[in-house]
């Protein structure tokens, strides 16, 4: 395996990745499943019934690409907090049961997803994922059961870039999200930040990997 095939991609919306990724799915069809995925039900899909995650989950659980439950979370964006919470406490208790860490969508609710992951999985690993919210870095890292994971917009937001500097490398993991920019110009991007060579990086974040996901 290359360096740059070692790049670990902690969550992508991408079907088509040439990285070591973890694809985010939203239902199960049988067959066509990445070889290394996620399954959750985003917060503003409050719709979604409640019985058919579990036989979701229930089907997807002897898959061994099934390494994380996400993107799940909550969103001060949306109006249907009760039902968001609901949602999410439901799939929180999934990760728990199924020990599996979670990928979590936080939209101006952090102390809220945090009391109820500590409530519902405490022993479950938390990746706060897309993180651009700097203002709040130290409490997130004060939480020890909480990951960072950062995407592109760190190439050019600064305050996100100061952010970095204070995320220890067993605190973080690198993704591609939705965006179209290329995983390993955040890799550089990152690495220039902390001011460290790409391949320690790259080797910090596949040791996080394979401790969090069990991921080979």
């Amino acid at each position: 395996m290359s360096d740059l095939e070692k790049l670990f991609d902690s969550h992508t919306h991408h079907l088509n990745t040439n990285n070591r990724a973890i694809v985010q799915i939203t239902g199960f069809s049988g067959e066509n499943l990445p070889p290394h995925f996620s399954f959750g039900i985003h917060p503003k899909e409050t719709h979604f019934d409640l019985s058919k995650i579990t036989e979701i989950c229930a089907q997807l659980k002897e898959k061994p690409g099934f390494l994380a439950i996400g993107e799940i979370g909550l969103d001060m964006r949306y109006d249907s907090l009760q039902q968001q919470e609901e949602l999410y406490t439901f799939q929180l208790k999934l990760a728990a049961e199924y020990r599996k860490p979670l990928i979590l969508h936080c939209v101006n609710s952090w102390d809220r997803c945090r009391f109820l992951h500590e409530r519902h999985a405490p022993e479950t690993t938390l990746i706060y994922h897309g993180f651009n919210k700097s203002s709040i870095v130290k409490q997130v890292l004060a939480y020890p059961k909480s990951m960072i994971s950062i995407g592109e917009s760190v190439r050019s937001n600064p305050a996100l870039q100061k952010a970095v500097l204070e995320i220890p490398p067993d605190r973080l993991l690198l993704e591609t999200d939705m965006g179209e920019g290329q995983l390993i110009d955040t890799y550089r991007a990152v690495a220039e930040i902390k001011s460290i060579s790409l391949q320690p990086l790259i080797d910090s974040l596949d040791q996080n990997a394979k401790r969090i996901f069990n991921y080979e």
